[in-house]
């Protein structure tokens, strides 16, 4: 594809749904109502421009769809890692064509699952219900057997994109970052310049840098990622790269602060960010940081 992929939306396994979009709406956040999807899982969303955060959990089991080789299974994949742990599950790309996308990763020798066309029923603002449809094209990599990747192509985005959803009470404006820890960062360097072709990505001894259309993917090593994060838990049943933080633009770190203290949520602050521990935020660490004007 000729347009540089960017961060379409993080997706964040949850065993309660409900709490996990209190514990949101808790840092500041604007969710959108419960979206059921037809495989047996379903969602709350933090929505910014253009991207957005997914919660999401399994609503019935009885629905969810068998993993094949041929076939990735969003519910089953979530399902899972849910056995496992509460975190960030899959990263998600944006998209224009996401079958053309299966094509051209599978020419670059990535593993590539067949392409997934759904839809739902999405509850807008003002109450009505409009149908929202993705087409997802999902991609694996065996050095990181715990998560996944795809891309999410939308067929009725005026249904889906609604400013009233992106007005939050912190001030966030989108997502800045997401962070993987790996023993071997470097080892992932063929798999990120292949999933994000074009990209330019940046490489130290220690971190890669991966500079998207719209964020920074970065995989660091578990020493480098405690360097200033104070009580960061680095867990020791994973399996290859894992994501542990994820960074969100902010316009005033006061204004995010004085949400958390009025929800009496724990963090921590520097001069340039307030972390909140994975242990707050649904196993995953996040990260305000203040906003270039």
């Amino acid at each position: 594809m000729s347009t540089l992929r960017g961060i379409d939306h993080l997706v964040i396994a949850v065993n309660d749904l409900s709490a996990a979009r209190d514990r949101f709406s808790r840092f500041g956040f604007c969710t959108t109502p419960l979206g059921r999807q037809p495989w047996g899982t379903a969602n709350h969303i933090v929505q910014f421009p253009g991207h957005f955060i997914e919660l999401v959990g399994v609503l019935d089991p009885k629905k969810l769809v068998p993993m094949s080789d041929e076939h990735f299974s969003f519910s089953a994949h979530n399902d899972q890692f849910l056995r496992r742990r509460e975190g960030m599950s899959m990263l998600v790309l944006s998209t224009e064509d996401a079958r053309a996308d299966a094509d051209e990763w599978r020419a670059r020798g990535l593993h590539v699952h067949e392409p997934v066309h759904w839809s739902r029923k999405a509850t807008l603002p003002d109450g009505s219900e409009n149908t929202v449809a993705f087409t997802l094209t999902f991609v694996t990599n065996p050095l990181m057997p715990e998560i996944a990747f795809f891309s999410c192509q939308q067929h009725n985005p005026e249904a889906f994109w609604k400013p009233e959803y992106q007005a939050h009470e912190n001030g966030a404006t989108g997502v800045s970052s997401v962070i993987l820890i790996a023993d071997q960062p470097a080892r992932h360097r063929a798999f990120f310049s292949s999933l994000v072709d074009g990209a330019p990505i940046d490489e130290q001894a220690d971190a890669l840098s991966i500079h998207t259309a719209r964020g920074v993917i970065q995989v660091q090593t578990p020493q480098l990622f405690a360097t200033g994060r104070p009580g960061a838990k680095l867990r020791d049943d994973t399996e290859g790269a894992v994501f542990m933080a994820a960074g969100v633009d902010v316009p005033d770190l006061g204004r995010v602060a004085a949400c958390l203290e009025d929800s009496a949520v724990v963090f921590s602050r520097s001069h340039s960010a307030i972390q909140v521990a994975s242990d707050q935020c649904c196993g995953l660490r996040l990260e305000f940081h203040q906003s270039r004007r």
